[in-house]
């Protein structure tokens, strides 16, 4: 099985995966863990120990955090060295809606390529929108 497994400092998490769930539905291989204000990190480690404890070594799993130089995203590498195979996880940083749809709808492609996609719908989707004020309307 393939686990989408988000990662954030506080409710980020929770609001990608309640978004993905109304654009795909509520899918059991989709897991969040949250570091919460206060939350102390030996804490927040065992959030996510409890979050992966029905991954097995030979699931893939394709992590998304917010930040890549956060202690969350390390905090997480570290747990899931202890429970499952590294080389089976990707793990992506500067996670976002668009990115985690390309993730479930590549869960047949290798991992890899599943990340490759991920990444270039992240390059497409970060672009200004233009509004059409009707300006050239009133000339």
């Amino acid at each position: 099985m393939r686990y989408l497994l988000f990662i954030s400092h506080g409710g980020f998490a929770d609001g990608l995966t309640e978004a993905l769930g109304m654009m795909v539905g509520q899918r059991e291989d989709v897991v969040k863990v949250a570091f919460r204000d206060g939350m102390g990190l030996p804490e927040f480690k065992e959030h996510v120990r409890q979050a992966i404890a029905p991954m097995t070594r030979d699931d893939e799993i394709v992590v998304m955090a917010d930040l890549v130089s956060g202690s969350p995203l390390a905090t997480t590498m570290d747990a899931l060295s202890e429970h499952v195979d590294l080389a089976k996880v990707r793990a992506v940083a500067g996670m976002n809606l668009p990115m985690a749809l390309t993730a479930v709808e590549n869960e047949e492609e290798s991992l890899d390529d599943t990340v490759s996609a991920m990444m270039e719908v992240a390059k497409e989707q970060v672009t200004p929108f233009k509004l059409d004020t009707g300006a050239e309307d009133d000339i």
